[in-house]
């Protein structure tokens, strides 16, 4: 099974209690067939990178002056062609992803009790900007996600911002707040559960919920080789925030491992603001509590 069937499941197992009951229908149209293989050359590690202010609700998310939405109120959606372009819409309904560099932006994506954009195996290249991120996003290789407001429906819950297992993924400047955790949830701001060519750049990422039955907060940034294997990722100027959590960066991955220009703040319960496991940072550069004080290398 590929990793992007196997994440369907852990998707909704995440959900605590209820998650479990629709495991197995997450697998529907789950195809067999091998995925598109990551380049067999691991990416050279990104050179300097010059922080910029970070994403807040006013700065990310549908821009100002959009205009009127067009609502999507049906079930299900397919894509229709690579490359296809879908613009300032409101999708209440499930969008399947079949198609190569789709590009989704200034729009509102709600979707089902799990899914709002669902990338079918072999589908690459999405990119989502510059929208509101309420419901569930499976997501493949070649994925951006950029400017977008991550956070709970009103009344919903929401257990991560991004989780997810593919390759050459980058996340910058989004917003990651207001999450609900579900009874069981174990709640993340960014769950990385496989890949290679992970970019986490500029993103600020509150790991807060208010009390989750039988679960809890587990970190702002996980990555956990639940699925395959995770090697050369970078962690750039993004704040993290974490309260009854242990370690708000947890890393375990191969290769370049990369963390620079950070932010954390204080209020984790921990004894570190990292915990590596087999993991070997390759760059330590610039890292400290938002007030200043710095943090050494782990």
């Amino acid at each position: 099974m590929s990793p992007t069937c196997k994440a369907r499941v852990i998707r909704c197992a995440r959900h605590g209690r209820r998650g479990l009951a629709f495991a197995a229908a997450a697998l529907l149209g789950c195809s067999e067939t091998s995925p598109k293989p990551a380049p067999d050359a691991p990416p050279a590690p990104p050179g300097p990178v010059t922080c910029h202010d970070w994403p807040t609700a006013s700065t990310v998310g549908i821009p100002a002056g959009t205009g009127s939405l067009t609502v999507m109120a049906d079930a299900s959606y397919h894509t229709q062609s690579d490359g296809q372009v879908i613009d300032a819409v409101e999708l209440q309904g499930r969008l399947y992803v079949d198609h190569d560099n789709v590009v989704i932006r200034r729009s509102r994506l709600i979707g089902d009790v799990y899914y709002a954009v669902y990338s079918t195996d072999g589908a690459t290249g999405l990119t989502i900007e510059d929208s509101d991120i309420l419901g569930g996003v499976l997501l493949g290789d070649g994925f951006i996600g950029r400017r977008n407001h991550l956070h709970a429906a009103a009344g919903g819950f929401r257990d991560d911002g991004w989780i997810f297992s593919a390759s050459q993924v980058l996340l910058e400047d989004n917003l990651i707040d207001g999450l609900v955790g579900d009874e069981g949830a174990h709640l993340d701001g960014i769950q990385v559960m496989g890949g290679q060519g992970i970019n986490l750049r500029n993103n600020w990422i509150e790991a807060i919920s208010p009390p989750i039955d039988g679960g809890g907060v587990n970190a702002a940034i996980f990555f956990k080789p639940d699925f395959a294997e995770i090697a050369d990722v970078t962690v750039d100027c993004n704040m993290l925030i974490e309260q009854d959590g242990y370690y708000p960066l947890r890393i375990d991955a191969r290769g370049s491992v990369v963390v620079r220009h950070n932010r954390w703040r204080r209020g984790f319960v921990g004894t570190a603001p990292v915990n590596l496991t087999h993991t070997t940072v390759t760059t330590w550069e610039d890292n400290t509590y938002e007030d200043g004080e710095a943090i050494p290398s782990p």
